[in-house]
């Protein structure tokens, strides 16, 4: 029997998604939280056989922003935030250095057939002259950008054509992948506490932080208010150090 081959897109992005990059394809939901702003000041109150819960009072709130001012961050880690992730091989690669307080599951291209769906950028920024690591917005007039785009294309879709090849060829999963470029989406889901969200915010949308990235911590920080409103808003009040 022949087999059939599952499909990397299958993995749907939930309801909620943001999407991130423009292009209707990176997306990051927060998809199951435990814990809330009550969580963070209980863990911080046991040493006094104290107990809160929502809405809290101003003396619970002063607290969370002592915790941040003073790097307090054991509280924080009493929590649970698990993201589903799509985005560029690029970025996941960014991304999977932040490792303290998290767990990571991606999706295997030994076990699925990688489809064809790249990130593609909209507009080129040029290498900047001074700093290694970063680029420089508006260097390219609109007839370079759309040639340089085209060059970009031609390249993607040449080594996805190779891809198919080498699997019509008979060529196994883990090794035709090889072909693939950077620029190919991964999926993955990302589970990380309340304080090591808040490191990698603050690292990953800093102003020097690469633009891709930037989008998904955004997205991640406001999907991560809704259940931790204070916590968020004391951390940005403090200037994103806490």
């Amino acid at each position: 029997m022949t087999e059939t081959l599952p499909k990397a897109n299958e993995l749907l992005a939930p309801p909620g998604s943001n999407y991130c990059l423009g292009d209707g394809i990176g997306f990051v939901a927060l998809i199951q939280h435990a814990g809330d702003d009550a969580s963070v000041v209980n863990s911080a109150r046991v040493s006094f056989g104290k107990q809160v819960t929502l809405p809290l009072l101003e003396r619970d709130s002063k607290l969370i922003r002592y915790l941040l001012e003073h790097k307090h961050g054991t509280p924080l880690e009493h929590t649970s935030l698990t993201f589903h992730v799509k985005c560029p091989l690029f970025v996941a690669r960014q991304w999977h250095r932040h490792r303290t307080g998290i767990s990571i599951n991606e999706i295997s291209a030994r076990y699925v057939e990688v489809q064809e769906e790249f990130y593609i950028p909209a507009h080129f920024r040029a290498q900047s002259g001074n700093n290694r690591q970063a680029s420089v917005e508006g260097e390219f007039e609109p007839e370079e950008n759309c040639r340089l785009r085209n060059l970009f294309e031609e390249s993607l879709q040449a080594s996805y054509r190779s891809y198919e090849r080498l699997l019509a060829a008979g060529v196994a999963r883990e090794q035709a992948r090889a072909v693939m470029p950077l620029s190919s989406y991964t999926q993955y889901y990302w589970t990380c506490n309340l304080r090591s969200l808040f490191h990698f915010v603050g690292l990953r949308d800093a102003e020097g932080a690469q633009f891709e990235i930037r989008g998904y911590a955004k997205a991640m920080l406001e999907q991560a208010r809704e259940y931790f409103p204070v916590c968020v808003g004391a951390w940005e009040d403090l200037g994103r150090q806490g």
